[in-house]
């Protein structure tokens, strides 16, 4: 029974967060067409540009946030797709496949939200706006593997390039460490 409210009060989170993005658009009628018109004349390309960019620092924190926007992703992309898939809870007739589904599902969901939350944190700092591209493509990475999982066609080469990307971004931050270092004040 627990489950099943987390599940509705998840869903409505995320169907909450959905509306609530929409809507402001809608009360700025006069603001709606420059919005529109500067989106489209910018090229999403992924690709940092001077625009994008800020010179210097314009969100408290940056570093902080991007470190754990990045943490619960991977841990999230671990935990609800990559080893669900790599121990076969994807394939058909497996038992509690449809469960799984709906867990990668929501994860993939909250990855996104937490990848963009981390590029406009990486966006806001000058020294992290380099990495502002390869979380652009592990999100592109992470759509195609979740409909591909939904569709039953994933291929382990599909899993594992999407954690090839988040490995790369990873060491790129320097949020790994050295295989035996210790964590400072544990000994």
């Amino acid at each position: 029974m627990k489950r099943v409210v987390a599940l509705v009060m998840g869903l409505m989170i995320l169907l909450g967060g959905a509306t609530a993005c929409g809507s402001s658009s809608s009360s700025t009628p006069a603001a709606a067409p420059t919005a529109q018109s500067a989106s489209a004349a910018s090229p999403q390309t992924g690709s940092p540009s001077a625009a994008s960019c800020a010179s210097v620092g314009t969100r408290k924190i940056p570093k902080t946030r991007l470190l754990a926007d990045l943490a619960l992703t991977y841990g999230a992309f671990h935990r609800y797709l990559y080893r669900p898939y790599q121990a076969g809870t994807f394939r058909k007739g497996a038992h509690g496949r449809i469960k799984a589904i709906i867990k990668a599902g929501l994860a993939t969901a909250a990855i996104i939200k937490l990848l963009s939350n981390a590029e406009k944190n990486a966006a806001a700092d000058p020294t992290l706006c380099k990495f502002v591209p390869s979380m652009g493509t592990i999100k592109a990475s992470l759509s195609s593997l979740a409909a591909k999982i939904r569709g039953g066609t994933a291929t382990s080469s599909d899993a594992s390039s999407t954690n090839s990307l988040f490995e790369q971004l990873k060491s790129g931050t320097g949020f790994t460490s050295a295989g035996n270092a210790l964590l400072p004040g544990l000994g």
